[in-house]
């Protein structure tokens, strides 16, 4: 506790901050304590994505991947590609940071990012 103490003490000389007590959210990620340590969770960052990006007919799965869908390039207008690529790259973060069994799934995606 001295050593936290401590912390914030210089870090409140150098910046300027305010202390909220325990972490609830840092950088869009959830932080839970439980017995064990912490969860780190982004489950509201990605529904957010979701809903952000719902006229891009984002469809929810069970599996971060199904090999049974074909790919197919964009022949759409650019700025449905452009959000598009916003959502892909929104996920890039969540898979980076909490999720990544999503991984696959997003570079998979990423590479339909450019209308050709």
């Amino acid at each position: 506790m001295k050593a936290t103490s401590e912390t914030k003490k210089y870090l409140n000389s150098n910046f300027k901050m305010k202390d909220l007590n325990e972490v609830d959210t840092i950088l869009g990620i959830k932080v839970r304590r439980h017995d064990g340590g912490f969860a780190l969770c982004q489950s509201h960052y990605v529904e957010k994505i979701l809903y952000k990006y719902k006229n891009l007919q984002i469809k929810e799965a069970s599996t971060p991947y199904d090999s049974k869908i074909n790919m197919l390039v964009n022949s759409g207008r650019s700025v449905a590609q452009l959000e598009y690529a916003s959502a892909i790259g929104g996920l890039m973060y969540a898979s980076h940071s909490t999720r990544p069994d999503i991984a696959f799934a997003v570079c998979k995606l990423s590479r339909y990012t450019s209308n050709l």
